[in-house]
């Protein structure tokens, strides 16, 4: 459970840096030298990221030609073909919608709120996928298991509530704005890596919880 966890912050924080403007040397180095077990679903998608960058991480010709491939598809100005804010998908192409104001309260409520909020939407994919590191950093942490599954619950909840109603949508747009394979297997990868962390902690949450002593399961005193 403790590999996991550390894990999936460090998941989540590379994701995040990988939808902030503008892509580092360090950010691709990260990407460069990510190890997956045999056989991982996220295999696909990081080999087509890998496969772009291999032997060029340091290229500086190969960073700036990526940057300019993410300011024309998230960045813009003007209109760009892969919006990465939720209300766009989620509010019939508005920004600032609904979603915003929804997942701004969420890292209000768990005092995470991003020190960017007056220059990025609060529904931008970097602020949900670095709030969700945020929590994954927290479960880590924490010194008791209530609290850790309290923290694991709000994580699940902020994936179904605030990520994955406009996440395939936004992933779908992106992979299909672009022939660089960069990007392509950025937006499988962010993808699958999304489902899975989704499907671990419904595994993880289910089990502890068929692990109480039912009375504490059910809420009812002895």
């Amino acid at each position: 459970m403790e590999r996991e966890l550390k894990e999936r912050e460090g998941l989540y924080s590379l994701l995040r840096a990988l939808f902030s403007y503008p892509l580092t040397e360090r950010v691709l180095d990260a990407v460069a030298s990510l190890a997956l077990e045999p056989g991982s679903p996220l295999a696909s998608g990081l080999q087509q990221l890998q496969g772009r960058i291999r032997d060029a991480v340091n290229d500086r010709a190969l960073i700036e030609a990526l940057n300019i491939e993410m300011t024309r598809l998230m960045e813009g100005p003007g209109r760009v073909p892969a919006p990465p804010f939720a209300s766009f998908y989620l509010h019939g192409e508005r920004l600032m919608g609904p979603a915003a104001a929804a997942a701004r309260r969420f890292y209000l409520q768990w005092s995470a709120m991003p020190e960017t909020e007056w220059r990025i939407p609060p529904d931008h994919i970097a602020l949900e996928l670095g709030f969700l590191a945020y929590l994954a950093r927290r479960a880590a942490e924490a010194a008791h298991e209530a609290e850790r599954r309290r923290i694991l619950q709000a994580s699940r909840e902020f994936l179904r509530g605030h990520v994955l109603p406009w996440l395939p949508r936004f992933c779908e747009a992106l992979a299909s704005s672009t022939a660089d394979p960069f990007f392509i297997g950025l937006a499988a990868f962010t993808h699958e890596a999304v489902r899975l962390d989704l499907e671990w902690l419904d595994a993880v949450l289910t089990e502890n919880s068929d692990s109480l002593p039912s009375d504490e399961h059910t809420g009812r005193s002895s």
